[in-house]
């Protein structure tokens, strides 16, 4: 229904045109009486001779009809009708549709929000004036053209309804710069400084329309050149909230019972609703154990922006492990939660657990009997090799050296070594220091002692600090995320610090150092004591115990997996959890590289090396997670506020009513003539 501007002047012109029409249709004319040989001509007004009566029965009239139309069109126009439509838009689209994650969100209608944002992304097309042209880019972690630039709009529908769920992080950045890489104008070089060429048809600039639920990580970091971001339109879509994820798993095996399996998990509530729900234990797909857990409901505090990510509110957020776990051979260790959410990509989680054994431990020294010794005194299997050997295995991608982009090693012992060539992994650094952001050593400190210690951390139980000593270390410098062990009076001395999948324990001095004359002396009288022993097997055990199920045999959705070959395998066939199966070839490597992980789930592999028959994919991901739309996005240092469906504009209607009075007017004089002339 349109709206009016003016609806009282609609009433004033009825009021005042109308009855005074419909009176005259009551009244009768009186003429003179004239004597005629015959009526047989004058049939049609021979009603109006019946009676010379002023007034008449207002009867059947299409003269009437007609003249009330053009009455009411003239009365409706004063009133300045007013029409909502959707809006034109310019002859250049470009439309980016998220296909991430939380895109999977089945919705009222039992359609996930990415059949949402493909419907309105359609009609966006259909909605195309003639000559006008769109490409579609599809985006998750990674973008894609979906459509290149097109005019026909049955093609690019069809290459719409052709975008696939993925369950992949959101990532913007990427979609953006393919869509300025197309809609940028064309510059030909010519052969003389500042004779460049324009083409003569330029491309106009394009809209862009951005369907998604807002979860963009990346957002605000994005460098916008040449698109006009106060131009782009978002359309939100999507409108639960209700989920609950698995944000993390780990698995790990004690260190002095091997066979013993230990399962954690931490669980968030993101719905606003209190939630109670069963996490239960699976091991090779056979039912182990359950846990009843409940979770408040997550209430965003009043004033607080609707940010990306934001903390969990008490009680929306908790661990659960399963303790005492029988289990001596190699498999996949699963955490299904029993909870109907709107998200189901976070509701299970897959581990790959190798068979128990020892701790495979690599000293990395130019001579060092003492620390080798000390180490051989530990359950685990040692193995030891020089600097020079070890940075060599990195570079060439050993497979003795390297998983893949992990270290094969648990822990890897540093001694008196300082190095970048660091592949994920554990490392234990003794008078030396990882080469990565924020870390640095400086001269040597001499003549202080350890001024404070943490005893209550795991690497120093049972170890009395109070009696080791060191005549001198390392000027060690930490970012402000490490730990600090043991404080000297002007620089740690020991300090534990995480970057991603690796962590490092760095002590800053050495067992043994060279004195003023180059003869190697004995740096601390720590290594002929026992509580020396007790140490390094605290130490190594902390490392140890913390290999995360990611990153051993397991990656995010999108990442690449490298996946060892048999020897002679010319080829890899890897299962999906969909029920599809690639094949890889090998061409001769050791190792091949695996990319299509964009679902999350247990892949097989056929054939494998012994403990790589299977990998595992889970989201981990709180902002996938956190499935409210948000309705504020943004982009570089711009926001753009979200709307949920296209925006009609208002439009004058007045002109088109006008026109229909004329046409009902022409009629009418049309009409009246043919009953007039006989």
């Amino acid at each position: 229904m349109p709206d009016f501007l003016n609806p009282t002047a609609i009433g004033i012109a009825a009021a005042a045109t109308i009855p005074p029409l419909v009176a005259l249709y009551f009244l009768k004319l009186k003429r003179r009486m004239h004597v005629v040989p015959s009526t047989f001509l004058w049939k049609r007004t021979v009603e109006d001779l019946q009676v010379n009566s002023p007034f008449q029965r207002l009867r059947k009239s299409l003269l009437l009809f007609l003249q009330l139309l053009v009455l009411t069109a003239g009365a409706l126009a004063l009133g300045v009708p007013m029409c909502e439509r959707v809006e034109q838009r310019e002859q250049t689209l470009i439309l980016l549709v998220d296909q991430s994650a939380s895109m999977n969100v089945i919705e009222e209608g039992n359609k996930t929000r990415l059949d949402l944002a493909k419907e309105r992304a359609k009609q966006a097309v259909a909605d195309m004036p003639a000559g006008s042209r769109a490409m579609v880019i599809e985006f998750c972690d990674r973008a894609a053209v979906a459509a290149s630039f097109d005019t026909d709009k049955r093609a690019l529908s069809s290459r719409i309804d052709a975008i696939e769920a993925t369950q992949s992080t959101t990532s913007l950045g990427e979609a953006l710069s393919l869509a300025e890489a197309y809609s940028q104008n064309v510059i030909i070089g010519g052969t003389e400084e500042g004779k460049d060429v324009a083409p003569t048809s330029a491309a106009p600039d394009a809209t862009v329309l951005l369907y998604t639920d807002g979860r963009i990580t990346d957002g605000d970091r994005l460098a916008v050149e040449r698109l006009k971001v106060e131009a782009m339109e978002v359309v939100a879509v999507g409108a639960r909230t209700d989920n609950v994820g698995i944000l993390s798993m780990d698995t790990k095996r004690h260190y002095e019972r091997p066979d013993v399996l230990q399962v954690f998990a931490s669980l968030r509530n993101f719905g606003p609703e209190p939630v109670r729900l069963d996490a239960s234990l699976y091991i090779n797909d056979a039912f182990v154990d359950n846990q009843g857990v409940e979770l408040e409901g997550f209430v965003l505090p009043e004033g607080a922006p609707d940010a990306v990510l934001t903390p969990p509110t008490p009680g929306s957020a908790k661990s659960i492990a399963f303790d005492e776990v029988n289990f001596n051979t190699a498999g996949v260790v699963e955490i299904r939660l029993r909870v109907d959410d709107a998200l189901t990509a976070d509701n299970r989680a897959w581990c790959v657990v190798e068979p128990p054994r020892n701790v495979r431990l690599l000293l990395v020294t130019p001579g060092n009997f003492l620390l080798e010794e000390a180490l051989g005194c530990l359950p685990v299997q040692l193995e030891v090799m020089l600097p020079s050997a070890f940075e060599a295995a990195v570079d060439a991608g050993d497979a003795k050296v390297m998983d893949g982009e992990r270290c094969r090693y648990d822990v890897v012992v540093m001694d008196a070594f300082s190095t970048a060539k660091l592949p994920q992994g554990n490392y234990f650094f003794w008078g030396g220091a990882p080469k990565i952001d924020g870390v640095t050593t400086g001269a040597p400190i001499r003549d202080q002692r350890f001024f404070d210690w943490d005893d209550t951390h795991p690497v120093l139980r049972h170890v009395p600090v109070a009696a080791v000593d060191a005549f001198e270390w390392l000027d060690l410098k930490v970012p402000v995320d490490a730990t600090p062990l043991i404080k000297g009076q002007s620089s740690p001395v020991l300090a534990h610090l995480t970057r991603g999948a690796s962590q490092y324990l760095i002590c800053a001095f050495s067992l043994i150092v060279q004195d003023d004359a180059g003869n190697p002396m004995l740096n601390t009288f720590w290594v002929t004591k026992p509580h020396f022993i007790v140490f390094l097997q605290n130490a190594v055990q902390f490392l140890s115990s913390s290999l995360m199920s990611k990153g051993v045999l397991g990656a995010p959705p999108g990442q690449p997996v490298t996946i060892p070959v048999p020897p002679k395998a010319a080829e890899v066939a890897i299962s999906r959890p969909d029920g599809q199966t690639d094949r890889v070839p090998s061409a001769g490597f050791n190792t091949v590289h695996y990319a299509r992980t964009r679902a999350t789930g247990l892949y097989r592999v056929d054939p494998a090396l012994p403990g790589h028959e299977h990998f595992a994919v889970n989201l981990f991901d709180p902002v996938e997670s956190h499935v409210a739309p948000r309705t504020k996005i943004a982009i570089g240092a711009e926001t753009v506020q979200a709307t949920t469906t296209e925006q009609p504009t208002n439009r004058p209607a007045w002109p088109y009513v006008l026109l229909a009075m004329l046409l009902v007017l022409s009629l009418e004089w049309v009409v009246y003539n043919r009953r007039v002339f006989v």
